[in-house]
């Protein structure tokens, strides 16, 4: 479809914008926003709730326009695509990684991992394989056959980064990954995250607690819907 990013600058966000009508009123979320990320980086935006972080990581992954800026990923203007190219750009270039781990409860470790191949053409064999090595990625290998309901938190935690990674994207989005974990699978989530980056991962992570926030390479701070420096 397009050229692959590559390494140098992954993306590039220029006086983005994004208002929310609530009620008769209009609500500013975000406010002129600036930010270019390069291949390899770690950044952590660390913000109290309603700062505008999780909106601006929704603009980030293509699953909200802003009002107003510029937003280049690679070579594409992310602004000018139709839905079903962001929904191509989603499916081959961005891993994302929530809060309340998004997993199918029906369906068993190797499926939840399997889901993004339902959108990305890939051979079975090369599929299956990129599954295993996911899976085993993130140490969870021996569950693989397992449920959701029958994980700890931090598994499934596991399995929602594994499903991130399958496709091998570009770039990893991680919305407050922490926020339902305790401290040791926590600090487990976050040392995985550390290696993956140490692998060649780009991470983009948004979280309140300072504690996260200090395992990424940069800090960017969200306020009031202005991003600056830590």
């Amino acid at each position: 479809m397009t050229a692959d990013p590559g390494a140098g600058m992954l993306l590039q966000a220029r006086g983005i914008r994004k208002n929310y009508q609530l009620g008769g009123s209009e609500i500013e979320v975000i406010r002129g926003v600036d930010l270019t990320v390069s291949a390899g980086d770690f950044l952590a935006i660390m913000g109290t709730s309603g700062s505008g972080k999780s909106t601006l990581m929704h603009i980030l992954g293509g699953l909200a326009r802003p009002d107003d800026g510029s937003y280049l990923f690679g070579d594409r203007d992310m602004l000018r695509l139709s839905d079903d190219e962001l929904s191509w750009i989603r499916a081959h270039w961005i891993g994302f990684v929530f809060q309340t781990f998004d997993l199918l409860t029906e369906l068993d470790v190797r499926d939840n991992v399997a889901l993004p191949f339902l959108y990305h053409h890939t051979p079975p064999a090369d599929a299956e394989r990129r599954i295993g090595e996911a899976i085993e990625k993130v140490g969870l290998s021996h569950r693989i056959r397992h449920r959701p309901v029958e994980l700890s938190g931090g598994e499934m935690q596991r399995v929602a980064i594994a499903r991130a990674l399958v496709v091998a994207p570009k770039l990893i989005l991680a919305d407050e990954p922490t926020g339902n974990l305790d401290t040791r699978n926590s600090s487990e989530i976050l040392d995985l995250f550390t290696g993956l980056n140490e692998t060649g991962s780009t991470i983009v992570m948004v979280t309140h607690d300072p504690q996260v926030a200090s395992c990424a390479k940069n800090i960017l701070i969200m306020e009031d819907g202005v991003l600056t420096a830590a």
